[in-house]
């Protein structure tokens, strides 16, 4: 609609400039630059007016009084920036090892772990039967006053070379550099990353419910984890929120 108007508009535009210019067969085209100049600036001018215009808003007019009328009613009332972060470390903990978020005036408190799941290409009943043991008694002692979510991501892997030791021989050396050139040239080299958060409404549950998953953890639901702190901990929440 908006594009219909604006051809509309310098259609219009083009039509009364041709006008000005032929008027009594162009005898009066020279008196008439003054206005065929303002026509071609008006012109165009309610043509990028239209253009850029959402017809769904109704007429510009209105848009505009809607506008000042709203501006006027609030001009007496001065709003200071919000300064939006929904995310912080608690403060008094020198470790940076919990973050306190507050959405709808509620406070919430997170924790994160970065973990390592049970990968096998053989699966066996009684593992099946203790890691669904370990999972159900997991979710009991969470109880509904906490939130437990895991977020999976796949990332590449950074290769390194393996460290030698200081009196390492040349042909140690070759080895190392054709190892770490086959390896760093791998077409698919990914890394699943597995970030468990924890999230609760005070500190004194978050604890309970930590030490909660880290008994589970230990017991053989991961085979390793480590907790996210400081850096890591804003890093992992920045990435997945986007804060």
């Amino acid at each position: 609609m908006g594009l219909i108007l604006t051809i509309l508009v310098l259609a219009m535009g083009i039509a009364l400039i041709g006008h000005a210019i032929f008027a009594n067969s162009m005898a009066t085209v020279v008196a008439n630059i003054p206005a065929i100049i303002l026509i071609l600036i008006g012109t165009i001018l309610i043509s990028l007016n239209s253009v850029v215009t959402n017809p769904a808003m109704g007429l510009q007019v209105i848009v505009s009084l809607k506008f000042l009328n709203k501006r006027m009613r609030n001009g007496g009332t001065k709003k200071s920036p919000i300064d939006f972060k929904p995310f912080k470390f608690v403060d008094g903990l020198s470790d940076q090892e919990i973050m306190e978020t507050v959405t709808d005036n509620q406070k919430s408190y997170l924790v994160s772990y970065r973990v390592r799941g049970s990968v096998s290409p053989i699966t066996f009943t009684d593992d099946l039967q203790t890691l669904a043991g370990l999972k159900q008694q997991l979710l009991t002692n969470m109880e509904r006053d906490t939130v437990l979510s895991t977020v999976n991501s796949v990332g590449k892997t950074a290769i390194k070379k393996k460290k030698l030791p200081k009196n390492a021989t040349k042909a140690m050396k070759r080895k190392q550099d054709i190892n770490h050139a086959v390896i760093s040239n791998l077409r698919y080299n990914q890394t699943l990353e597995t970030i468990v958060f924890l999230a609760s409404p005070n500190l004194d549950i978050l604890r309970t419910r930590q030490e909660s998953l880290e008994v589970s953890f230990k017991q053989g639901l991961v085979i390793g984890y480590y907790q996210l702190k400081g850096e890591g901990l804003k890093q992992a929440v920045n990435s997945i929120f986007g804060e």
